[in-house]
C-alpha cells in the first residue's frame, strides 16, 4: 500500500514539477503540528473572549505589539542565517548564534528602558510595568527559539511538530489559568513571556543534546549574514505590528481587541502556509535558482487558487464561528470576512523563501523596504480616516503588493544566477 501511494506521488511529480513526496511526508507532521497549534490558540481566545474585559485585552494586545516591535531591533536575521548554515551541516553555527542573540539584545533592552521612563513620566504605570517587563525578559526570546533553526535545517521536521505543540501548549495553559486569579494586563503579558521562554529553555536544551553533531565551523558569517536579514527585518517587523499601535492609539484599547478577533482566524490559516516555506527552506538552500525558477509559476497559481478556495470558505462560516466561538465580539465579522481576502496573496511565501534560501541580500532588501514603506505608508492614513475599515483594506492591498515585487524581483534574480 505505502509503495503503491508512493508511485501515485512520483507520477504526479511530472505535472506538478515539485518532490511531492517529500513535501506530503514532511507536510503531514507539520500540519498536524499546526491544526492543535490552532486549536491552543483558539481555546485562548476563546477564553478571552468569555473571561476578559475587552479594554483589557486590548492592552494586552498593545503590550505584545510593543514586545514584537522592539525585538526588530535585536538581530533577527541569525534564526534564517543558521537554518541556511545547519542545511550544509555546519552544527558550529548553532551556538554561535545563541551567543550572538544574546549579545545583540542591547537595543532593544535601551529602546524598551527609555519607553518605560517616557511612560513613567507621563505618569501611564500600566505602559510603564509592561516596558520594563519586555526590558527584563524579551531579550531571552529569541536564543531560546533557535533550536527551530537547527531542526529546521536538519529537515526534522518531526521534531519540530512536536516542539511546535509543546512550546503552544504550555503558554496557553498558562494564560488560561492566570485569567481565573487575575485581569491585569501586565500579568498576561509576564506570564506569555515566561511561559515561552522557560518552555524554549528547555526545549532548546533537549534538542542540542539530540540532534546536535560535531561542531564544524560556519563557511560564512553568521553575523555578517544575520546582520544582512536583521537589517531587512527592522522595517518589515515594524510593518507587521504598526497596525495594531495605530489602531490603539487612535480608536483605543477596546478598538484594538475588536481588531485582533476580525483578523484572529484568518491569520492563523495564513500560519498554515508557513509550513511550506519551513519545508521548502532546505531544499530551496541545495538546488540551483535557475531549477527553482522553471517551477516557480507552477507553485504560485495553484497556492493561489488554494488560498481563493479557502478564503471563500471562510467567509461563508465566519458568522457562525463568532456566533458560537465569540459572541461578545460580532462587530468584528464584517471586518474578518473581508480580510480573509488577504489570503489570496500569500503564495509570496514561495518567491520570499527561495531568496532567502540563496541569501539575494540586494533582492531581499528591496522586497523588504519597499514592501514594508508601502505598508506603513497606506496604514497611517487609512486608519487614521477610515478607522478599522482602514486598516483591514490596507493589509491586504500590502499583501498583493509584496506578491508582486517578490515575484519580479525573483524572476530578475534568477536571470542574474543563471
Amino acid at each position: 500500500m505505502k509503495e503503491r501511494a508512493i508511485s501515485i506521488l512520483r507520477w504526479g511529480e511530472r505535472y506538478a514539477k515539485t518532490d511531492i513526496v517529500y513535501l506530503t511526508k514532511n507536510a503531514s507532521w507539520l500540519t498536524i503540528s499546526q491544526v492543535l497549534m490552532s486549536v491552543f490558540a483558539l481555546l485562548t481566545s476563546i477564553a478571552f473572549a468569555h473571561f476578559i474585559p475587552k479594554d483589557v485585552y486590548g492592552s494586552y494586545r498593545y503590550l505584545l505589539s510593543l514586545f514584537w516591535t522592539f525585538t526588530t531591533f535585536s538581530l533577527t536575521g541569525v534564526p534564517a542565517a543558521l537554518a541556511r548554515a545547519i542545511a550544509k551541516g555546519e552544527d558550529g553555527a548553532y551556538k554561535e548564534s545563541v551567543r550572538l542573540s544574546l549579545i545583540w539584545s542591547w537595543p532593544m533592552i535601551l529602546i524598551s528602558l527609555g519607553l518605560a521612563v517616557y511612560y513613567f513620566a507621563q505618569g501611564n504605570l500600566l505602559l510603564f510595568a509592561g516596558a520594563l517587563i519586555i526590558a527584563v525578559i524579551g531579550p531571552l526570546m529569541q536564543p531560546t527559539y533557535l533550536f527551530g533553526s537547527l531542526l529546521e535545517g536538519k529537515r526534522a521536521f518531526r521534531a519540530t511538530a512536536v516542539a511546535g505543540v509543546v512550546l503552544n501548549l504550555v503558554p496557553m495553559l498558562a494564560l488560561i489559568a492566570i485569567m481565573f486569579v487575575s485581569q491585569n494586563p501586565i500579568a498576561f503579558l509576564a506570564v506569555y513571556l515566561i511561559a515561552n521562554v522557560g518552555t524554549a529553555a528547555l526545549i532548546s536544551w533537549y534538542v542540542w543534546r539530540r540532534f546536535g553533531a560535531e561542531e564544524r565551523r560556519p563557511a560564512e558569517s553568521i553575523f555578517a549574514l544575520g546582520a544582512h536579514f536583521s537589517v531587512m527585518n527592522i522595517l518589515a517587523g515594524i510593518a507587521g505590528q504598526i497596525d495594531r499601535l495605530l489602531v490603539f492609539h487612535y480608536l483605543g484599547a477596546v478598538e484594538l481587541a475588536v481588531y485582533s478577533f476580525a483578523i484572529a482566524l484568518p491569520d492563523q490559516i495564513k500560519s498554515m502556509g508557513n509550513n511550506i516555506a519551513t519545508i521548502a527552506f532546505p531544499k530551496f538552500a541545495n538546488r540551483p535558482f535557475t531549477e527553482i525558477r522553471e517551477t516557480l509559476s507552477r507553485r504560485l497559481g495553484g497556492f493561489t487558487l488554494l488560498m481563493v478556495a479557502l478564503a471563500g470558505i471562510y467567509i461563508a462560516i465566519a458568522p457562525f464561528a463568532f456566533h458560537i466561538f465569540f459572541p461578545a465580539y460580532t462587530e468584528a465579522i464584517w471586518y474578518s470576512q473581508i480580510y480573509a481576502l488577504a489570503l489570496i496573496p500569500l503564495a509570496s511565501i514561495f518567491p520570499t523563501t527561495a531568496l532567502q534560501a540563496h541569501a539575494a541580500n540586494k533582492e531581499l532588501y528591496i522586497l523588504n523596504i519597499v514592501s514594508s514603506v508601502f505598508q506603513i505608508g497606506i496604514l497611517f492614513p487609512a486608519i487614521a480616516y477610515y478607522g478599522l475599515l482602514g486598516a483591514v483594506v490596507a493589509r491586504i492591498l500590502s499583501r498583493t503588493f509584496n506578491l508582486l515585487l517578490s515575484v519580479m524581483l525573483t524572476r530578475a534574480y534568477s536571470y542574474k544566477a543563471a
